[in-house]
């Protein structure tokens, strides 16, 4: 266990001195730095403190015009108390920060909120609703803001008691006027540009929430279908390939029967080879390569081919739809494979993406005849106003007195879900706004830019955000809600015709700038025409109706990089310094926004300005229980970060979070916790020896190398080369690595060796001996730079640390303003030396371990050692001769040389100093005082006893 070093010491010299009566002539350890931590209470007061003396702001003073690494915030949503995830992803962009500002550069952070969209809207209407009111869109809009206000104050403290250090006066909100007047600028631009249009497209929707959604919106869970195989009769054969075939019907598998009253196609692979199979007195028509599948499905037997045929043979016939209209056979290439199905693809262009493409390019046409509720509508007979959603088994029931169901089952499969309401959506052809992904080469140039421009860590990320363009559609921008910034388009009511006019564009933006993104929806439309404005299509003057469309959230964050630079000056200053510089522009989140904000972020800032918004991507991963499961209440495993605060303190929920992989999914636990808590102990532990052993030590009383003992001088150097490999674990946002070595160098380095071997030196010597001296060198070397090391970390025991010791409050006021320290030369072959040295140390140990399991020894101190070591070691060994006993910690140690290595050991003969418990051959030579060494006289010589 930890019984550790600073009890062990302490306890051990107290019962010496008191038996021996010398207390007062040793240099016991002094500090205020207390081992009881009581971080939730002292955290607070650290952070009013820092707040008093307005260190960030000074820290942004100090790094101006130093290179640039920042960290652009992702807006986290203002609507509940922070998760484990908020927490953990908020405390690793506070580190990557800390450590830019460490190590000198220019990072300020501004951390931001999203404020519009769907879940605060529908928790206000909810309110409304509880309460029987009916609000209109200005009073629904105006509790919105209050309660993502609110929030956003919740959510700001919880960050900062986390000891994240930011400009919390100044944050971004994306309802902001002056924010919100961005967001539409950059709308503007990308519409001049040409990437903003309105049209049909099968997308996907919400019916309980009643709006598009983006793919971001969506979420994949397991869902049971239907399975079923419908027969489409022929109805005329466009190129003679089925003449004599009659009755032939095709034969389409579909796991969505409620899209089938929209059919209006099959699609075939021209290149694939059909066949009209003889089932009894009937043909059907399916794909040679899935015929045999087909057959077992459908109990057909052998199935023997009347005819084989090409798929490029069947196009431009018709079929008879299941709802009685002509599906017409065309082209389905890309879409129709060979891996499952019949190889003939019913197709509905007004539900599914890839058959609206189909269908476009077919003249198939579009039919939806399901509204904004995904209720059927006419042309959907007999199920007009049921739910599409609820309707699977009626339509089958249609189908089978129909004669023409073939066979059913159920298939469990992935299916998107809304992510809000957590219900399937459908596909369903609506006008709405889009961006249009392949205007002017913008896919390609997204895709360069993924590729040549921007740092993907991990680099299996790049492969995920590269095929999230590759495959997204066109970026539908509207929806259909009212908390958000309001779409600038008005629409002609004489021929229906919509507008977006760049002057409306700009005077919605200069009265959003002035009085929110409320005057959309509140002032008349002639306050946003210009003088003389007409319809581009019919020329009608008027009169004009506004959108009433709000644009998609995902445009507002993704939109973040130009608002937040349009409405902070100093750091649009710092960002244009770093674009110019060569500096660095990080963005930080989880593996979900690979189709979220990493996208929309680079669809907005590739389309305004032709580059990225940023040059390194860092992904995270998710964070679960102990048990590897996703947190939900309805599992009662959430751990919440605000408990955990309360309990052991924010440096303990920080260290849990730094000391894991962000890279990879992090646990968090009731056992894991309490680990991390036993960690930091050893670190504070540690700490407050060094702090204790300095009391009387200042910078200025340092020894240079030359005039320290040589175990002293390798031991800096071997704490120079740990601090370096920290340095570089940080630089690389290793943070987990960083925390090991801090602990590793606490627990091993320092505890287990240095500090254990120093004590004798620390305590016994007189102040200010130089042998003493040469020890509190090494220790406040390791204070200082601990100290600096640790604070991305642990920001609040770092900075109590660095308040503890005057010498370091000298150096600057905050131990967060510091920098990291220059590494001292080190001493030469000191890795060879210290290899060395580690390796006697450990054979001595071993030889000395089973005399002590004997009794033979009660402590190392009373051993006396004999080593025979080969020729080279014992002659690099000679460097450290005088020092080899303290080092050791024995008695004294004899070296010779030998063919072999060989380690004896025993009990020395040497008597033991009452003073400093060392066995020493001088014991009792001064007849005043027999129970001392001389090394303890001459310490005490001059000093008054008390």
């Amino acid at each position: 266990g930890w019984g550790f070093f600073v009890g062990r010491l302490e306890v051990g010299m107290a019962k010496r001195t008191n038996a021996s009566g010398y207390r007062d002539t040793l240099n016991l350890p002094r500090t205020g730095f207390p081992m009881k931590a009581d971080l939730p209470r002292r955290e607070p007061e650290r952070l009013r403190w820092w707040d008093q003396e307005g260190f960030y702001h000074r820290l942004r003073r100090e790094r101006a015009g130093a290179p640039v690494r920042l960290l652009h915030d992702g807006p986290p949503y203002s609507n509940a108390h922070l998760h484990m995830g908020t927490a953990a992803n908020k405390v690793w962009k506070d580190a990557l920060v800390r450590v830019a500002n460490l190590m000198g550069c220019d990072s300020p952070f501004v951390p931001g909120w999203d404020n519009h969209g769907m879940p605060i809207e529908m928790h206000v209407t909810r309110e409304f609703r509880e309460r029987q009111q009916q609000p209109d869109r200005a009073r629904l809009r105006r509790r919105c803001r209050e309660y993502a206000a609110e929030w956003v104050a919740v959510q700001r403290d919880e960050f900062r008691r986390l000891g994240v250090w930011g400009d919390w006066e100044r944050p971004y909100l994306t309802m902001d006027p002056a924010f919100e007047a961005q967001i539409l600028d950059a709308f503007a631009r990308l519409a001049a540009r040409g990437f903003v249009q309105r049209g049909q497209r099968s997308i996907h929707w919400c019916p309980t929430d009643r709006t598009a959604l983006a793919e971001a919106e969506l979420e994949y869970h397991d869902l049971e279908s239907p399975s079923i195989y419908v027969a489409f009769p022929l109805e005329a054969d466009a190129t003679g390939a089925l003449r004599g075939l009659e009755p032939l019907a095709a034969v389409a598998w579909t796991t969505t029967p409620w899209t089938l009253p929209a059919n209006l196609g099959l699609m075939v692979h021209p290149e694939a080879d059909y066949v009209a199979v003889e089932v009894g007195s009937a043909r059907y028509l399916v794909a040679e390569a899935r015929r045999a599948a087909v057959a077992d499905a459908l109990g057909w037997g052998s199935a023997p081919a009347a005819r084989r045929l090409r798929g490029r043979d069947l196009l431009g016939s018709t079929f008879r739809g299941p709802w009685g209209r002509d599906s017409r056979v065309v082209d389905g290439t890309p879409f129709v494979t060979l891996e499952d199905g019949t190889g003939l693809v019913h197709t509905a262009p007004g539900h599914g993406k890839e058959d609206f493409q189909v269908g476009l390019r077919s003249a198939l046409g579009v039919l939806c005849p399901v509204d904004e509720a995904g209720l059927y509508t006419e042309g959907a007979e007999p199920f007009v106003g049921r739910s599409v959603l609820e309707v699977d088994g009626d339509v089958m029931g249609l189908l089978e007195r129909r004669g023409i169901l073939l066979g059913q089952g159920r298939l469990r499969h992935s299916y998107p879900h809304c992510w809000r309401c957590k219900r399937p959506v459908i596909f369903r052809a609506t006008d709405q706004w889009f961006m249009i992904i392949d205007h002017d080469g913008h896919r390609r140039r997204c895709l360069e830019l993924i590729e040549s421009a921007v740092r993907w860590d991990p680099p299996s990320s790049q492969n995920r955000i590269r095929e999230s363009v590759r495959n997204r559609p066109d970026w539908c921008l509207s929806r259909q809600r009212s908390w958000g910034v309001g779409i600038p388009a008005v629409y002609c009511e004489g021929c229906g015709r919509a507008l977006l006019d760049s002057r409306v564009i700009a005077r919605a933006a200069q009265r959003t700038r002035e009085q929110g993104s409320d005057a959309w929806f509140e002032d008349p439309v002639e306050s946003f025409l210009p003088e003389g404005f007409a319809c581009e299509g019919c020329g009608a003057a008027g009169p004009f109706r506004k959108e009433t469309d709000i644009l998609d959230v995902w445009f507002d964050s993704g939109a973040t990089h130009h608002a937040a630079r349009g409405t902070h000056p100093e750091l649009d200053q710092v960002w244009q310094r770093g674009e110019r510089d060569g500096g660095r522009v990080v963005y930080f989140e989880g593996p979900d926004q690979h189709r979220g904000w990493f996208n929309s972020s680079l669809m907005v800032s590739a389309g305004l300005r032709a580059r990225a918004p940023y040059t390194d991507v860092l992904t995270h991963g998710w964070v679960l229980d102990a048990e590897g499961k996703a947190m939900h209440k309805s599992l009662g495993n959430v751990v919440s970060p605000q408990e955990l605060v309360g309990r052991f303190g924010a440096d303990i929920v920080r260290w849990w979070a730094l000391a894991t992989d962000w890279r990879n999914d992090v646990r968090v636990g009731e056992e894991i916790m309490a680990r991390v808590a036993e960690a930091y102990r050893k670190v504070r532990n540690t700490l407050r020896f060094l702090l204790g052993n300095l009391h009387d030590f200042t910078p200025d009383q340092a020894l240079p190398p030359e005039r320290m003992t040589r175990v002293d001088r390798l031991f800096r150097s071997r704490l120079a080369a740990r601090l370096e490999g920290m340095r570089e674990d940080y630089e690389a946002n290793l943070f987990h690595r960083a925390a090991d070595k801090l602990l590793d160098v606490c627990t091993v380095d320092l505890s287990k060796l240095f500090l254990d071997l120093a004590k004798d030196r620390l305590y016994t010597l007189a102040p200010s001996d130089p042998e003493r001296r040469s020890a509190q060198s090494v220790l406040w070397a390791a204070l200082h730079d601990l100290s600096v090391a640790a604070s991305p970390v642990l920001v609040f025991t770092a900075e109590e640390a660095w308040q503890s010791h005057p010498a370091l409050v000298a150096e600057s006021p905050s131990v967060h303003l510091a920098r990291w320290p220059a590494p001292p030369r080190p001493e030469p072959e000191w890795e060879e030396d210290w290899e060395l040295l580690m390796r006697v140390r450990d054979a001595v140990y071993a030889t000395l371990e089973p005399l002590r399991a004997q009794e033979a020894l009660n402590t190392t101190a009373a051993a006396e050692v004999s080593l025979t070591l080969d020729r080279p070691s014992a002659q690099r060994l000679a460097r450290y001769r005088g020092e080899l006993a303290s080092f050791l910690i024995v008695s004294e140690v004899r070296v010779a040389e030998g063919p072999a290595w060989r380690v004896e050991a025993g009990r020395t003969s040497r008597p033991r100093c009452e003073r400093c418990w060392t066995y020493r051959a001088d014991v009792g030579e001064n007849p005043a005082h027999p129970e001392l060494c001389g090394r303890c006289l001459r310490a005490l010589a001059g000093r008054p006893r008390t």
